[in-house]
């Protein structure tokens, strides 16, 4: 074992100085007590890269196109911002990917906003009040369901999530009730869907729901 004669202490490893004076160490070097460890490889990196390239490559293809036949105006720009929507909600998933009923509760706030601002940018038809925020909702409500199932999530790790989705299906009601549809039935179904759970959450976990809202609030 190596030794400091200046600091007194003695040093494993195979170093040539003393990490606290710098100086000199006399004795035999030994095995390092800290082995290297293998680096970790992230194959899923190779399929982001890959991807990225795709998408390098398709927008360069579209611009080309776009450029030699202008005739239909500048749709590149519509193709630009669906891939840029497309890495938007891939990037969430993936930042929330070791907590699922995260991604779920950001996906519920950034797919709605994608939605409104596309729908708003064509012209305001109306298909995203209408028909895709209705639609989207229970099904973010039946992914936080599986997700409990499939991981066997504790009533702490879920009921936030879950009451956060539930409250999110009464949203339709505000176009519905402002007279801003022209097709009531999904939003009808996504408030009494969100009725039906949140009735269920109340009456099942309740006391549950209440003692975590006082501990994440710390009330």
């Amino acid at each position: 074992m190596l030794y400091c004669e200046k600091c007194g202490v003695y040093l494993s490893g195979t170093m040539s100085r003393c990490p606290l004076c710098q100086g000199e160490v006399t004795g035999q070097p030994e095995e390092d007590a800290y082995p290297a460890l293998p680096e970790t490889r992230r194959p899923y990196w190779l399929t982001v890269r890959l991807a990225g390239l795709l998408t390098a490559v398709a927008l360069a293809v579209c611009a080309a196109v776009n450029y030699c036949f202008p005739e239909g105006g500048w749709w590149v720009l519509f193709v630009a911002a669906g891939l840029a929507s497309a890495w938007l909600l891939i990037g969430v998933a993936f930042w929330k990917r070791r907590n699922p009923m995260k991604a779920i509760a950001w996906l519920l706030a950034v797919v709605p906003a994608l939605v409104l601002v596309w729908d708003w940018r064509t012209g305001f038809m109306g298909w995203s009040i209408n028909f895709v925020l209705p639609c989207f909702i229970p099904c973010m409500q039946l992914a936080v369901a599986a997700a409990i199932r499939l991981l066997r999530l504790r009533p702490a790790d879920y009921l936030l999530y879950l009451s956060i989705c539930v409250l999110a299906g009464f949203l339709p009601l505000i176009p519905l009730l402002w007279g801003a549809l022209w097709m009531i039935y999904p939003s009808v179904v996504c408030a009494g869907v969100s009725a039906i759970s949140l009735s269920a959450l109340l009456l099942f976990q309740g006391a549950a729901l209440k003692a975590e809202i006082i501990r994440r609030t710390h009330l």
